[in-house]
């Protein structure tokens, strides 16, 4: 009976040591009791996206993992809740490693700036890279060229979301308009028409192949029915010669654009550069009128003939006398 007892406290004390060395040899730990109250084993993410960041951090921390953050806008997310993690939901972790969570500052705020008069293109750059949708809106200016913001809502300094909307208003340049049927008409009620369709006649020119009476107008050019800008320049052609026009005034415009306005009207061009006898005439002609001196810029008309306001056939010469 004495070895008996004698033999189970050494029997006790040898299981005892091998469990000892079976949990250190399992165990994440050194601590053996780690494992017999389950500290330390293997964590499996959960799917913490749209939860709270706080509550999600505590939990992960108390698991011993280390817990990193970051932030990003998005549309979609609350602020202050998760929008993406890593690793990914199911994923084993040991202690001490590393998630990461993404923190939602909620949606972007633009501050809209002063877009008026600016290209379309450029307005909506800024607000297309943070999500800001754009509404265009086209509207005909006869100022204002093609593909430039006229308006826009709402005005500059003004907040708006990264889901919301700006509506910009756009030019698309003149109004459009068809040139009006005037064939057989006088020159008097064709031009009357033109003007009234925002056209402008520019010239006038003859034809003897119409069997027209002589003054009736045969056709323009552009053609009646085609869509043009408004002001576009127009020319008539009538039956027969045609009647004298006016001779366009461009004194003081720069030789090449007053030729190429001569032309435009149905006239010739001859541009000649101004003698010391001419450039003596006009210095004696404003005095004489009580103008002040003339400028006299080099290129610049300083004389033209027929004068302004003279009426010609056209295809006559209209001499352009410039200064020096």
């Amino acid at each position: 009976m004495g070895r008996i007892r004698g033999a189970r406290p050494v029997a006790a004390a040898l299981t005892a040591a091998f469990l000892g060395v079976a949990l250190i040899g399992f165990a994440p730990t050194l601590n053996p009791l780690d494992l017999l109250l389950g500290r330390g084993r293997p964590v499996v993410l959960d799917d913490v996206v749209g939860l709270p960041v706080p509550g999600v951090r505590s939990e992960l921390l108390d698991a011993g993992l280390d817990v990193q953050t970051t932030s990003a806008f998005s549309l979609n997310v609350p602020r202050g809740a998760i929008l993406a993690q890593d690793p990914l939901p199911g994923a084993r972790l040991e202690v001490g490693s590393k998630v990461t969570l993404s923190v939602s500052r909620g949606a972007v705020r633009v501050v809209v700036g002063d877009l008026v008069g600016s290209p379309l293109a450029d307005a909506r750059r800024s607000l297309d890279e943070a999500g800001v949708v754009v509404e265009v809106e086209e509207r005909p200016d006869a100022e204002v060229p093609a593909g430039t913001v006229l308006a826009q809502d709402p005005g500059p300094g003004l907040e708006v979301r990264g889901d919301g909307s700006v509506r910009l208003v756009v030019s698309t340049g003149p109004p459009q308009r068809p040139v009006p049927e005037v064939d057989g008409r006088s020159l008097a009620v064709a031009s009357y028409a033109l003007g009234a369709f925002g056209l402008e006649v520019v010239s006038v020119r003859g034809t003897l192949a119409t069997e027209l009476p002589p003054g009736a107008v045969v056709r323009t050019e552009p053609a009646a029915g085609t869509v043009v800008a408004e002001g576009t320049p127009v020319t008539v052609i009538v039956a027969g010669d045609a009647p004298p026009t006016p001779v366009p005034a461009v004194l003081d415009q720069d030789a090449a654009a007053a030729a190429d306005r001569v032309r435009s009207s149905g006239f010739e061009a001859n541009v000649v550069t101004a003698t010391p006898d001419e450039i003596a005439l006009v210095v004696l002609a404003a005095a004489r009128d009580g103008r002040p001196p003339p400028e006299l810029l080099p290129g610049r008309v300083i004389i033209q003939t027929p004068e302004v306001g003279a009426e010609a056939r056209p295809a006559s010469v209209v001499t352009l006398v410039v200064a020096p």
